[in-house]
């Protein structure tokens, strides 16, 4: 009995050492977004935490606004809820990142701010969630991504376009999504956007989805 107690303690703690890294990957699911900072954080999700000066259980990404430009490391989430002050910081941040589901949620009313792009890219995203802390509550927009088109996303290829009107808050956003071949060296129908070629040599085709 106690060399099978031995054996079963043992047993746990090796599954919890081999899930620790991944635990660790994927424990940081919201994103506060302001003007000049951006924090990874654990904790619930609450717009009454952007005014204040301590972010607990986060981790400071405001180094990654500076590299917005440069080649850094895009995010990869399954879930992530981004609460913002900034629509051109959220951009920033979440162009051309990998997130299955998306929620966005406007804590400040949008000012004049110049965004000097007009859309965003987010790849294999599944399904986006868009609210506002000024709509009533409970309200807000869901959209399942390739839906229109009955898309089969969970073998298919896609990426998602996003508007960046999307982030003012100002209009319900729409949807819709096309079906473009992708050739032997990545190219798609789409030129002008940009898109990780990560892989797209090994596709045959990709679902693309405008919000706007």
């Amino acid at each position: 009995m106690i060399l099978w107690s031995q054996m079963s303690f043992a047993v746990l703690y090796c599954v919890l050492w081999l899930a620790a890294p991944a635990f660790l990957r994927s424990e940081f699911k919201v994103a506060y977004v302001t003007e000049r900072n951006v924090f990874m954080c654990t904790d619930q999700a609450l717009c009454e935490k952007m005014n204040s000066s301590e972010f607990s259980n986060c981790k400071d990404h405001s180094s990654f606004l500076r590299k917005a430009e440069s080649q850094s490391q895009p995010v990869q989430k399954k879930r992530l809820t981004v609460l913002y002050t900034s629509p051109l910081n959220v951009a920033l941040l979440l162009n051309n990142s990998e997130v299955r589901h998306l929620t966005l949620i406007q804590c400040k009313s949008a000012a004049e701010q110049p965004v000097p792009f007009e859309y965003f890219t987010v790849q294999r995203l599944e399904s986006l969630t868009v609210t506002s802390r000024f709509w009533k509550p409970g309200q807000n927009n869901e959209i399942i991504i390739g839906k229109d088109r009955d898309a089969p996303y969970h073998e298919e290829a896609r990426i998602a376009v996003i508007h960046t009107s999307v982030l003012t808050g100002k209009t319900e956003p729409k949807s819709y999504t096309v079906q473009t071949k992708v050739d032997r060296s990545g190219m798609t129908s789409f030129p002008d956007i940009f898109m990780s070629q990560n892989d797209l040599s090994e596709m045959s085709r990709l679902f693309v989805t405008f919000l706007y």
